[in-house]
């Protein structure tokens, strides 16, 4: 088939695409639109390891909808293991096979699946969830899109006294994964350079396609600073440091500025002066445009930071640290501002709210930025798609 031909690509994924609440879940939703919106016709194949909305996807999706239950055939004596080896603190305690977490009943919907034979392209979301590949001839192309780097992810938290959270396997366990797909798609260059060296050959970075708003600055309401995130803990320990550390001093020299917080995160935040918990949105869009400043105070994480992407599509001035950073190169310093202690980050934030200029430069420098970025990403989509 032509490389621009229309093709039949199914993506199978233990994440669901609707609503998109978390970053993966944005993540996945916007590659999925995407492959649409290029004419593709794509199937969704939800394996339910997580909660979404049924109703929404099949909305959406319609009868290209696909869903299979999942039950994990992960042994007791395996979970008795890792409980002992982790009270010892023994680090085979944090780490997983490649297919610990895949239920062998996925394999065999897939084989049931009347559209089977008529696929062009399988993408697979996580390299943990790479033996569904196996279930496709040659004559398909096979990809994985790999969302993070899992070796030996869990040392990453510990490192910071943190307790390792979702998947973590070895080197040789991951590149056993990464094998199994023709193609491989890398969040960010820096993880796309370790695929590579893991693998031998060529990955393929594609970002997170954000929708682009250029929100003028009258929109936003005056001194109010967004933060938008998850319950997890990692947005969690951002959250925390901001309000204990940051706001503070942000206050005392502005003491008009507001707190806004978006996502379910705002279940685990207490009432306080100058906090407005907005909780749970069906659309991010007015948050972004009311918001004179975003802020991502991230101190530990590791893929591509999507809520910073999607600030700059919305082109609002972004506040972030390095660690958030991470993926959206060459942007920092002119599209976005980067700060990693509590008194620089303060001192960004207000750069922007007490500088009408300033904010209006980089509010320009956002949009811009996230336009180019859309641009890369739908050019090395396509490069993909050429079998």
């Amino acid at each position: 088939m032509a490389g621009k031909a229309k093709k039949n690509i199914l993506v199978i994924s233990p994440t669901p695409s609707h609503p998109q609440n978390a970053g993966n879940r944005a993540r996945i939703f916007s590659l999925t639109s995407t492959l649409r919106a290029l004419g593709h016709n794509v199937f969704f194949l939800f394996i339910e390891r997580e909660l979404g909305s049924n109703r929404l996807m099949r909305e959406y999706w319609e009868d290209k909808l696909y869903t299979v239950a999942y039950n994990p055939a992960t042994s007791g004596l395996r979970r008795n293991l890792r409980k002992i080896y982790k009270k010892f603190n023994i680090e085979r305690g944090y780490l997983f096979t490649i297919d610990e977490w895949y239920d062998p009943n996925i394999s065999r919907e897939i084989e049931k699946l009347s559209i089977k034979d008529k696929i062009d392209v399988v993408i697979v979301e996580y390299v943990f969830f790479s033996k569904a590949l196996k279930c496709f001839g040659d004559q398909v192309l096979k990809i994985i899109d790999t969302h993070d780097v899992f070796t030996e992810r869990h040392r990453r938290f510990l490192r910071q006294n943190k307790k390792p959270a979702w998947f973590s396997t070895t080197r040789n366990e991951e590149k056993k994964g990464l094998e199994r797909a023709d193609k491989i798609i890398a969040i960010q260059n820096k993880e796309r350079a370790f695929f590579e060296q893991l693998v031998g050959r060529k990955v393929i970075t594609v970002g997170h396609v954000v929708p682009l708003d250029n929100c003028d600055s009258y929109t936003s309401i005056q001194n109010r600073i967004l933060y938008v995130g998850s319950k997890n803990e990692i947005n969690l320990d951002a959250v925390k440091y901001f309000i204990d550390d940051i706001f503070p001093k942000i206050r005392m020299r502005n003491p008009e500025a507001e707190l806004a917080i978006a996502g379910n995160i705002c279940d685990y935040i207490t009432d306080q002066s100058g906090v407005i918990k907005l909780g749970m949105l069906d659309s991010l869009d007015e948050a972004y445009q009311a918001a004179s400043v975003v802020v991502n105070p991230i101190q530990l994480g590791t893929g591509l930071k999507i809520k910073n992407i999607e600030a700059l599509g919305f082109a609002r001035p972004l506040v972030t640290t390095s660690v958030g950073a991470e993926g959206l190169d060459f942007g920092g310093g002119a599209n976005f501002l980067i700060a990693d202690t509590a008194e620089d980050f303060s001192d960004a934030v207000l750069s922007v709210l007490m500088n009408k200029a300033k904010a209006k430069e980089f509010s320009d420098n956002a949009f811009n930025y996230a336009q180019q970025w859309n641009e890369a990403c739908l050019s090395e989509l396509n490069k993909l798609l050429q079998a």
